[in-house]
């Protein structure tokens, strides 16, 4: 179990390489019923933005261990790119905030994704309440 009050402000969460090959990309807009199916210009799938932020976050819960009770305050999300079908992406999470309010304590995550090439796909931020 991780100690969350021993999380500091700027740590490094989780940093994860995500293929976004077809099957993922299928799978996810299978869970969600998404029906967008974006396409660039030439006729190529590209992947949903959505589904980037999804796996980012999953990332991040993963690396918190986040328990049962949790709650999923808020979330902004920035996309800055399109992404192909077959592409990969880098994920990573810093904790920006870590406070005690009452008998929750907030944890304020920044998260980035950024494309093989080095530039950035998503950025945005969540906010996660725990029992403190």
């Amino acid at each position: 179990m991780i100690d969350y009050s021993k999380l500091e402000t700027g740590q490094q969460l989780s940093s994860q390489s995500v293929s976004l090959n077809a099957k993922a990309v299928g799978d996810y807009v299978a869970a969600v019923g998404d029906t967008s199916s974006p396409t660039a210009s030439d006729g190529s799938s590209l992947v949903p933005p959505m589904a980037i932020a999804a796996l980012a976050l999953s990332a991040v819960i993963n690396a918190l261990q986040i328990p049962g009770g949790t709650i999923h305050a808020s979330q902004e999300l920035g996309f800055c790119a399109a992404v192909p079908v077959g592409s990969k992406v880098e994920c990573t999470a810093t904790l920006a905030q870590n406070s005690v309010r009452r008998n929750w304590r907030f944890l304020v995550v920044n998260m980035e994704a950024t494309s093989e090439g080095g530039g950035v796909v998503m950025e945005g931020k969540g906010t996660i309440m725990l029992p403190a």
